[in-house]
């Protein structure tokens, strides 16, 4: 598709600067401020293509952790209920099954001062028989990618990829490890940043109204917080295909998964990520034990991704997993305010309350 064309500027400025000041999109794409206000809010999302904020979850003092989870045959039926539960005690913000395994992928926002009694809440759900396994996986880095608007024509809603000629990428993001750097946060900004990560278009009037919290009390700890911190780390713009190919099953959302991969691999896999149009994030844990792609790939492409894997990644290959995502069984959750105390103004893990609300679930269900 050209370059110039009007939705992909806005959409790579969009990438730049957010998507919450029209004036300065307007100015880098020469469109339009209502024009932007319009496209963003109506055509964009028409296409199936959303607008992301992505908390940069360590400046509040919290590690991103996967949390591979297998329920006992007898739990397996309740399993949403008790997922549910571990977001709203243990810091559980997605969750999401897989087809043909039966096991559940999750994410958690530990705090960092929380993971031993983690671990022992986890331990009490497999004593209670709820879980038969799990696999803890802290994460070192993660990456969210952004829609190419060179292989989608945002205007037709349409794929064009010449999947001859697309060459991997020379150059990716390098590898930073992770920083807790306890640079202190507060209350307010905790609630903009949840509010941000379910709507990055809310504005600072949309939340004073939710929030009942004055408008220039939100803009302060958005402006000298929230930016000044660099607490949200970047906006992604995806393609996620609109709701009725969802509904047809025309769209995969999957995972792309390596194991104890060595470093050289790592280096040629992440190129072949980055390349593929269709990759939505990398997630890498600790040692290189896990790496973890998310994509979301039309129907009519799938065969032309599994080609491209296989001829540019050689003997690795037969090393990687796609698999595909039981979107019925997939939820995201923003971290829950309610485990901060804005006394203390600190983070709170009530182990023995935990797991007291797991007796009662068996109770409820057993």
């Amino acid at each position: 598709m050209p370059l110039d064309d009007s939705n992909a500027k806005l959409v790579r400025a969009i990438i730049q600067v957010g998507p919450g000041n029209f004036s300065l999109l307007s100015r880098l794409t020469g469109i339009p401020p209502e024009t932007v206000r319009y496209k963003i809010k109506n055509q964009l999302m028409k296409k199936g293509i959303n607008v992301h904020a992505i908390i940069d979850a360590s400046k509040f003092g919290l590690q991103r952790t996967i949390v591979q989870l297998k329920f006992s045959e007898k739990y397996h039926p309740i399993s949403k209920p008790i997922l549910q539960a571990l977001h709203e005690l243990s810091y559980l913000t997605y969750y999401s099954g897989e087809l043909m395994t039966r096991q559940y992928y999750s994410m958690f926002q530990i705090p960092i001062q929380y993971r031993t009694e983690f671990v022992e809440f986890l331990d009490a759900m497999v004593n209670f028989g709820m879980l038969d396994s799990y696999a803890v996986r802290p994460i070192v880095w993660i990456n969210h990618m952004s829609l190419r608007p060179e292989y989608f024509d945002i205007a037709r809603s349409r794929w064009d990829i010449d999947w001859q000629g697309l060459k991997l990428m020379d150059e990716v993001p390098k590898i930073q490890q992770t920083e807790y750097s306890g640079i202190g946060f507060d209350k307010q900004d905790l609630l903009i940043a949840t509010k941000l990560t379910s709507d990055a278009l809310a504005t600072i009037a949309d939340m004073s109204r939710k929030l009942g919290i004055n408008v220039k009390t939100l803009q302060y700890h958005f402006s000298r917080h929230l930016l000044e911190r660099q607490m949200i780390s970047k906006y992604v713009v995806r393609w996620m295909g609109d709701i009725e190919s969802s509904r047809k099953h025309r769209i995969i959302f999957g995972r792309i998964y390596a194991h104890d991969i060595s470093k050289t691999d790592m280096e040629l896999l992440r190129r072949v990520i980055y390349s593929l149009p269709f990759s939505w994030s990398e997630t890498i844990s600790d040692n290189r034990q896990l790496f973890v792609s998310e994509v979301c790939i039309p129907v009519e492409h799938l065969v032309y991704v599994q080609y491209f894997l296989n001829n540019n990644l050689g003997e690795l290959a037969s090393r990687i997993e796609l698999r595909t995502i039981d979107s019925s069984s997939s939820m995201a959750f923003t971290t829950t305010t309610d485990l901060y105390d804005s006394i203390s103004e600190s983070w709170k893990y009530e182990l023995s309350r935990n797991i007291a609300r797991l007796e009662k679930l068996q109770e409820v269900y057993r």
